[in-house]
């Protein structure tokens, strides 16, 4: 193997950048040619390959880091089985197939996916000069961002829908609160939160999303 190859792979952003581009492509070409549906039936190992990235690249990663880490999906996972059982949290809403297994009616890979945006909204925010109010502040808005261009394509691909077919406001004002404890724990208890690789695939997913809207013709209001 020629010694360039081996120092690109070597080089976890470079690769993982590489990588994240190139399946990121794939399926915004398929989007753009019409396989949108096919292309959607693989987003649980598009959140687990996430959920790697953030993972491989994490610069203090350590037992502290994977247990919170394992912590934040145990907790998004439980968040979610109330939110659908009571109605109380986030609103009336059901989990469809488009997420994969699901345990008491709740994709396993939801806790993922809010583990990987807790800590990947973090890390995107650790370095700057402020409190750790003003970050996890911050890390919540962008949350909330993403799930404001997530919500029409979770309706579309069948990965939840609400009772009254439109999101509740009440949803967005859980999903900061939660994200912001969820944040504030995190930077309390995670000393090093470093991950270069973090605002590329909260980037390139959200690109990934803005696409989906136009090319289904889906409404985010």
């Amino acid at each position: 193997m020629p010694e360039a190859l081996i120092k690109f792979i070597q080089n976890k952003l470079y690769f993982s950048l590489f990588l994240l581009v190139l399946i990121y492509l794939v399926g915004i070409f398929s989007v753009l040619f019409g396989d949108a549906d096919k292309l959607m039936l693989l987003t649980p190992f598009n959140l687990l390959f996430a959920s790697g990235l953030i993972l491989y690249n994490a610069q203090g990663i350590n037992k502290r880091y994977l247990l919170w880490f394992a912590l934040i999906a145990i907790m998004g996972f439980l968040i979610e089985l109330a939110g659908i059982e009571t109605g109380i949290i986030f609103g009336e809403y059901a989990y469809g197939h488009g997420l994969g297994i699901r345990l008491f009616n709740v994709p396993l890979m939801i806790g993922i996916n809010w583990a990987v945006l807790v800590f990947g909204s973090a890390a995107v925010f650790n370095s700057l000069s402020m409190s750790l109010f003003g970050k996890s502040t911050l890390g919540a808005s962008l949350m909330v961002s993403y799930d404001f261009l997530l919500e029409p394509v979770a309706m579309r691909f069948d990965f939840w829908d609400w009772s009254a077919n439109s999101v509740p406001f009440q949803n967005y004002l859980a999903w900061w609160i939660v994200a912001f404890v969820m944040l504030i724990f995190i930077h309390k208890n995670v000393k090093d939160l470093r991950n270069k690789i973090a605002i590329y695939v909260i980037g390139v997913q959200t690109l990934f999303f803005i696409i989906l809207v136009f090319s289904q013709n889906l409404s985010l209001f």
